[in-house]
């Protein structure tokens, strides 16, 4: 009985521990593209790390700068940010 009591805790607790480092590796891929987009969305940009794919659009209005950039990561995941830059009045 104590036997199969201990098998059921370490399976749960395996199931458990997949499920946080499922999340952990989620949270740094958001991370990574957030990173990336930030970089991108720079008045000067750096230029994308290996294996990304930065595609960026810059549009100037009333003496304000908007910068648009979609980051594609090397595993495919995806995300957009958008940052308005203007000059200090």
């Amino acid at each position: 009985m104590a036997m199969v009591l201990m098998v059921m805790i370490v399976t749960a607790l395996s199931g458990y521990q997949r499920v946080l480092m499922h999340s952990f590796a989620l949270r740094h891929q958001y991370l990574q593209i957030w990173r990336q987009a930030w970089q991108q969305t720079a008045l000067y940009p750096f230029s994308p790390a290996e294996g990304w794919k930065a595609n960026r659009m810059q549009t100037t209005q009333s003496g304000c700068v908007s910068i648009s950039v979609t980051m594609v990561s090397p595993s495919g995941r995806q995300g957009q940010m958008t940052r308005l830059h203007c000059p200090n009045r």
